[in-house]
């Protein structure tokens, strides 16, 4: 998740293309992460000092903790704390932009720096960001501080995560109360803490997720294509409703409403949870105590 949103925000700056992101995304699942990338990363070492030390390593047949130790760059209790980070997500991405000659980490670490400034975002936030984290994410993608909110959000963002693995970047989200979509799955879980979900999207947006979904390729969204998302919906929902049981709190869920003409869906409030989903962008819908009602597109 966190190489989306860095790799989309290079993008949208102009330091990368879009071909270059789609290689970044694949190759950064199958790197483990050089120590000197790491140690730069973290401040231990200067970039020209990691390349003295790769460039050393080049005539002898040395690790880069230990030429770093006899440099006197890192200490061996430094060299066991970076070999730990060697599969943190975010520096996995930026081994990628290394590999393939776009940036080194600390340029990677300036731009970094400038969106943090672009989004008002803390260093904590950075933190969070970096982590890699749906749990610690959401918060900054979502301005309100209702449980309920970040409890369903989670739950479909980690959900998605694992039913379909691809490019996912959060975007911010906001409030309304209509929204128009071309297509998508609706259901509402009736109970102490009722709640109005779903997934919708506008023209391509739903091609590929549903064709990660069915691991084909889908060339029309129609009510059978939709079914792969009713049943991810379900799911989600059912995950979130055996979380609440566990507080003693139980919800019914009612049946999935799905719909493949555009449509308004209406309520007094619900969130709208932009996400990229390799590059296109789907919308989930989060209603707490709002059964959403929907309507033709050209209704009032």
């Amino acid at each position: 998740m966190i190489s989306s949103i860095i790799g989309r925000y290079l993008l949208h700056k102009g330091l990368i293309t879009s071909e270059h992101l789609y290689s970044l995304l694949l190759e950064k699942n199958r790197i483990r992460v050089k120590l000197g990338l790491i140690a730069v990363a973290e401040g231990y070492m200067t970039q020209a000092e990691a390349e003295q030390v790769y460039d050393y390593q080049s005539v002898v047949d040395k690790k880069f903790g230990e030429i770093a130790v006899e440099k006197g760059y890192l200490t061996e209790w430094e060299v066991e704390s970076l070999l730990d980070r060697q599969e943190d997500a975010y520096l996995a991405f930026a081994q990628a932009l290394s590999n393939q000659r776009l940036m080194n980490v600390e340029q990677l670490e300036e731009c970094m720096r400038e969106f943090q400034d672009e989004y008002h975002l803390t260093l904590t936030d950075m933190e969070d960001l970096k982590s890699n984290d749906a749990d610690r994410i959401l918060p900054i993608c979502i301005p309100v501080c209702g449980n309920q909110y970040l409890h369903m959000a989670g739950t479909a963002l980690r959900t998605l995560i694992r039913f379909a693995d691809g490019d996912f970047c959060p975007k911010t989200a906001y409030f309304t109360e209509c929204f128009e979509a071309d297509h998508g799955v609706i259901q509402y879980m009736d109970g102490e803490q009722s709640i109005t979900c779903g997934i919708v999207g506008r023209g391509r947006a739903f091609f590929p997720i549903i064709s990660v979904l069915e691991r084909k390729r889908v060339r029309e969204i129609n009510l059978e294509a939709l079914r792969s998302l009713e049943a991810l919906l379900d799911n989600i929902e059912e995950i979130y409703g055996r979380n609440l049981e566990q507080s003693g709190v139980f919800l019914k869920k009612q049946p999935t409403q799905c719909f493949v003409q555009p449509k308004k869906i209406m309520a007094d409030q619900m969130l709208i949870l932009p996400l990229l989903v390799m590059g296109e962008e789907i919308d989930f819908i989060i209603a707490p105590g709002n059964k959403a009602e929907i309507i033709t597109a050209n209704d009032k």
